[in-house]
């Protein structure tokens, strides 16, 4: 990794905690002024919303990010799409949330609904210049806009519903946070950006996009499609023992590699631009990547049962064992976790979406089979959809880059030593703190602290790339103390 690169993942790992520590300051207090009926409403609303908004953006963002070459015209191009999609996307939320009402039977829905439909309204004025902040990898002001913006969507949130808005509290701060969004992008946007919308070039917008798009949605169905299979084989108590299983395992996703795949996409977008071989740039990223994943998963999947009883209490001890095997079966995927990115900066997002009609079917039936057989057997059939979807991604990518299997996957190959350096001491010290009935808390410190000492003492005596990162961070922070 290149300076600006390191300096665009410190930046995005610093929005993301920061903002991290905003929400949950906000939640808490969210919690107390408001009833649970009140968030109820607000969250089935939000749910709506949130696939519209797939729709919303229809892959304008990417196609900006990934452009070669990027003139005004096509920039216009990207405004007019967006302000067409944005606005056709915000008529039909508002259409239906009528019907949506009577579903629900909530006459609320209505009103919740049409505030935040005003979103749609706003972000096409708004998404198209933070595409630009994204390709330009300037992170710092996208710290700014993100980071202030969640404090005014926190304040906003608390301020109303501490005057007795209720849950109009909750969309009305969403509606602040994107118009304040809006407003420092005016500011903050890159320079020449400011354009009318036009319409030469619109058909590569739409074009690029309708494959995005449809693969998008592909990939939200499919990731939430066993809740209904779940539910119906055996019940709704099942539901909740294996979304909370999942939702620990998906913490890393949101608190760490969401925050590197949002710089991903520039960077590979760059490096293509300058014609840089991206085989060996997806190697030593996938590489960097395991090494700090595998060891995490290894540690839940060592101690989801004791993380679930300190966590949540021991009402939810059943979902330890499903935690465990969903771990193991999240570990492939961190081999092609960039694959996405780098097809969408590309240009090659066809490629993306043809790999997900075949994968996508394939894990429906394979999920269908397993919810026959029993709630454990669901779990570990993300192993077997995972490894399909690596070997989907692999023979892509081979063909794309003229690569072998042995250039993606062959740094790896370190990753994994480095990984059980760490796994190993923390399956010794998880199994001495069990025999021993040490308290969680104590038991969890230790393992983690031997895993995260095992993976550094591996990485440095097997010259893993994390190392010479790792080196770079406390060189860095003990210049700042020395200074």
């Amino acid at each position: 990794m290149n300076t600006k690169v390191r300096g665009a993942l410190g930046w995005s790992f610093a929005e993301r905690y920061a903002s991290l520590i905003v929400n949950l300051a906000s939640t808490m207090a969210l919690a107390r002024l408001l009833t649970p009926q009140e968030i109820g409403v607000f969250s089935v609303c939000a749910a709506f919303v949130t696939i519209a908004t797939v729709m919303r953006d229809f892959g304008i963002s990417e196609y900006l990010i990934q452009e070669k070459d990027l003139t005004v015209e096509k920039m216009r191009a990207a405004y007019a799409g967006a302000i067409a999609i944005g606005w056709g996307v915000g008529l039909v939320a508002i259409l239906a949330r009528h019907p949506l009402a009577i579903y629900l039977k909530e006459p609320a829905v209505v009103d919740v609904i049409g505030i935040l439909a005003l979103n749609f309204a706003i972000l096409p004025f708004a998404s198209p210049a933070f595409a630009l902040l994204n390709r330009n990898m300037e992170f710092r002001r996208i710290f700014i806009i993100q980071f202030s913006s969640s404090m005014v969507h926190a304040g906003t949130g608390v301020l109303l519903a501490l005057n007795g808005f209720g849950f109009r509290s909750l969309a009305w701060a969403s509606v602040a946070n994107t118009s304040f969004q809006a407003l420092l992008l005016l500011f903050m946007r890159p320079t020449g950006t400011l354009l009318l919308p036009g319409f030469t070039g619109l058909r590569y917008v739409f074009g690029y996009g309708s494959y995005f798009v449809l693969s998008r949605l592909l990939e939200v169905f499919t990731r939430n499609a066993h809740e209904f299979l779940i539910a119906r084989s055996f019940g709704l108590t099942a539901v909740g023992l294996f979304s909370r299983a999942l939702g620990l395992l998906e913490m890393f996703w949101s608190n760490v590699t969401s925050a590197v795949l949002r710089v991903a996409t520039p960077v590979f977008a760059d490096q293509h631009r300058q014609g840089a071989d991206l085989s060996a740039l997806y190697a030593q990223s996938t590489a960097l990547m395991t090494a700090i994943a595998w060891p995490f998963f290894g540690f839940v999947a060592l101690m989801a049962s004791d993380i679930m009883l300190l966590l949540l209490g021991p009402q939810w001890a059943a979902a330890g064992p499903i935690c465990t095997v969903l771990a193991l079966g999240l570990m492939p995927t961190y081999l092609h976790s960039f694959g996405p990115n780098l097809l969408n900066a590309t240009g090659n997002v066809a490629k993306r979406l043809r790999i997900n009609l075949i994968y996508s079917p394939v894990h429906l039936v394979v999920l269908l089979i397993a919810s026959h057989i029993s709630l454990m057997a669901v779990a570990a059939a993300w192993i077997v959809s995972n490894l399909i979807a690596l070997a989907l991604y692999m023979q892509t990518l081979r063909a794309l880059f003229g690569a072998t299997l042995r250039t993606l996957l062959g740094p790896s190959l370190r990753s994994a030593m480095v990984s059980a350096g760490s796994i190993a001491p923390q399956a010794l010290v998880a199994g001495l703190c069990h025999r021993y009935e040490l308290p969680l808390l104590v038991g969890l410190l230790l393992t983690g602290g031997v895993g995260v000492i095992g993976l550094v003492v591996s990485a440095q005596a097997l010259r893993h790339p994390l190392a010479g990162e790792v080196s770079r961070v406390l060189l860095h922070l003990r210049n700042r103390v020395t200074s």
